[in-house]
């Protein structure tokens, strides 16, 4: 039976879109301080909706990146497998909300903040599913 390598190069070209948001969902989650205060008055919690656009873009990328072709080659976007990539960024979410508490950056971790995460990307695995595969044609691997 041959076993099957992963070819860094080619995962690197299939991912990068969602890497690169990672990093900036990382950098904007992590750091003590990433956008430094303008004076502007938002609307009160208008951090739960940046956070529900955070993941929610997240999982729209990586939907995005698992849908479109890289070299020929596409895979259907399934709800199972829309699920299943939901799953890792819910999980993702929640590992981020825990570590923003658990570092000492000065920040704090917020059950409603993690809500708003996983309510973006319910919104996401609903809504982008069915038009990547609309955009991509349905085929079937």
């Amino acid at each position: 039976m041959k076993t099957r390598r992963h070819d860094w190069k080619a995962v690197t070209l299939r991912w990068w879109p969602t890497l690169l948001t990672l990093l900036a969902v990382l950098w904007l989650t992590l750091a003590p301080d990433p956008v430094p205060d303008t004076g502007v008055t938002l609307f009160p919690n208008a951090d739960k909706v940046v956070h529900a656009i955070m993941m929610g873009g997240l999982a729209s990328v990586m939907f995005f990146d698992y849908r479109r072709p890289v070299c020929h080659v596409g895979h259907a976007l399934t709800w199972r497998k829309a699920g299943m990539l939901a799953l890792c960024v819910a999980i993702f979410a929640a590992i981020d909300e825990w570590a923003q508490g658990a570092m000492a950056i000065g920040r704090t971790s917020d059950f409603h903040d993690l809500l708003a995460d996983w309510a973006g990307i319910i919104l996401a695995s609903v809504s982008v599913p069915p038009m990547l595969n609309r955009y991509f044609g349905r085929k079937k691997n």
